[in-house]
C-alpha cells in the first residue's frame, strides 16, 4: 500500500468512493484543458487555484486523486490513495473505470494545449519543463503501477479496449480508458525516466495483472 496523501501536496480533500478490489493498479492521466487555445492564438495558462478550487467546490463530482502543475510542481490532492477517484465516466453495465483494480490514480495535469506560460507557448505536455513529475510517478509506483503504457504511449486520437484496461496494469490516457470520449492528454514525457523503475524484471510490454 502507498502514501494515502500524496507527500508535501496542497490537502483540498472531498469524499472519493470504494474500489472495485478485483487485482492491479492503474494510474489515469488527464489534462485540464481549461481554454480552446491554438498557434495562432495562445492563452495563459489558468492559475493553479482556480482548479484547486473548483474540484473541492462545484466540481468535487469529478474530482481526480491529484492535480499537478508541470510548470511549478506544485501538487493539489483531492482524493485519499485508498479510496477512488471520479474523473472518468462510467456507464451501467459496462466495465468498471473510477474504481477498476484494488488501486486507479488520477492526475489532472494543469495544461491546455498552446497555453502560455513566462511568455512562452507549450503544444504538449511533452514540451513543458515538467517539474515534480518525478515525484507524482513515484507516488503512482508506490500504490503498485507498474512502468508501463499496456495500449502504448498516448497521443491526441482515441485508443480504447476494453479488454487490456480490464486486465493490465500500468498507465492510461483519458484517451484510452473505455466508456470516454476525451482525447487528452496527448503527448506525454517519458515517465519512466523520471526515476529509478526498481527491481522488477519484467519488460515494459510484458502484462501486469
Amino acid at each position: 500500500m502507498g502514501d494515502v496523501y500524496f507527500p508535501g501536496a496542497q490537502q483540498a480533500l472531498v469524499p472519493g468512493g470504494t474500489m472495485v478490489g478485483d487485482g492491479g493498479s492503474r494510474g489515469i492521466w488527464h489534462i485540464t484543458w481549461d481554454k480552446n487555445a491554438s498557434a495562432s492564438s495562445p492563452a495563459d495558462l489558468v492559475p493553479f487555484e482556480n482548479l484547486v478550487s473548483y474540484f473541492s467546490g462545484s466540481g468535487a463530482g469529478s474530482a481526480p486523486h491529484l492535480l499537478w502543475d508541470p510548470f511549478t510542481g506544485r501538487v493539489a490532492q483531492f482524493i485519499r490513495g485508498d479510496q477512488s477517484a471520479k474523473a472518468v465516466m462510467n456507464l451501467s453495465g459496462g466495465v468498471q473505470t473510477n474504481r477498476k483494480g484494488n488501486f486507479c490514480g488520477q492526475v489532472e495535469t494543469l495544461f491546455f494545449p498552446y497555453c502560455r506560460v513566462g511568455g512562452k507557448v507549450y503544444a504538449t505536455v511533452a514540451d513543458t519543463p515538467c517539474i515534480g513529475l518525478d515525484r507524482v510517478v513515484a507516488w503512482l509506483r508506490g500504490w503498485g503501477v507498474p512502468d508501463v503504457w499496456p495500449m502504448g504511449p498516448t497521443n491526441w486520437g482515441s485508443q480504447r479496449n476494453a479488454s487490456v484496461w480490464d486486465t493490465r496494469s500500468g498507465h492510461y490516457g483519458h484517451s484510452q480508458v473505455p466508456e470516454n470520449d476525451h482525447t487528452d492528454p496527448g503527448p506525454m514525457p517519458n515517465l519512466f525516466a523520471t526515476t529509478a523503475p526498481g527491481n522488477d524484471p519484467r519488460r515494459k510490454d510484458e502484462e501486469v495483472i
